[in-house]
């Protein structure tokens, strides 16, 4: 029998995750099943089985394994960014990569709950800060006058950032679609 290849297995795995992210789309976490998943991605329920032993580790790989990549992948241009430039496209993940905020917020709900999901939605939020801290560095040092400062203040506008999407994410779960630019521009007309 040939054997699976890390790319099969990883292939299979992000097929996977993406069906069960169409059903908690639709029915939510509570709603969704295994066997919704297995409908859903036209796939045998061993072949689900044999991925994950359960629900909630398919919830871990989404969270730690095939939301962020997503995330990092945002189509960030090279060079000097404002952070506002930044905000924007990440923003724009959420709406054009198809990174669903219903989805996300359940996700913080059910880490509150859960402790190694929690630990993974830490993580995957201190791996977007430090991406984000990568792309705000060169402006930063446009700033700064030393490395160490310009890193402190990468890092300070990261959080910020984050912050600011997380309101985002939180605004559209609840209330629906909302241009990311328009947002923005509200955020900018408070606190200017």
């Amino acid at each position: 029998m040939p054997r699976v290849t890390d790319d099969h297995r990883r292939a299979r795995r992000d097929e996977i995750a993406r069906a069960a992210l169409r059903c908690l789309e639709r029915t939510g976490i509570h709603q969704t099943s295994i066997s919704d998943i297995v409908e859903e991605s036209g796939l045998s329920t061993g072949a689900i089985y044999s991925n994950f032993p359960n629900k909630r580790e398919i919830m871990r790989y989404i969270v730690s394994d095939y939301l962020f990549p997503r995330l990092d992948e945002i189509g960030w241009p090279g060079g000097v960014r404002q952070p506002r430039e930044v905000l924007e496209l990440m923003l724009q993940g959420f709406t054009e990569d198809g990174l669903p905020p219903r989805i996300i917020i359940q996700f913080w709900a059910e880490a509150s709950l859960d402790a190694e999901l929690h630990d993974d939605m830490a993580r995957t939020v201190a791996r977007l800060r430090d991406t984000l801290m990568r792309r705000l560095l060169p402006w930063a040092r446009t700033r700064a006058t030393s490395d160490t400062a310009a890193t402190a203040l990468a890092r300070e506008h990261a959080v910020a950032l984050n912050a600011i999407a997380q309101g985002y994410i939180a605004h559209t779960a609840v209330f629906g679609p909302r241009d990311p630019l328009e947002y923005i521009e509200s955020i900018a007309a408070v606190v200017a």
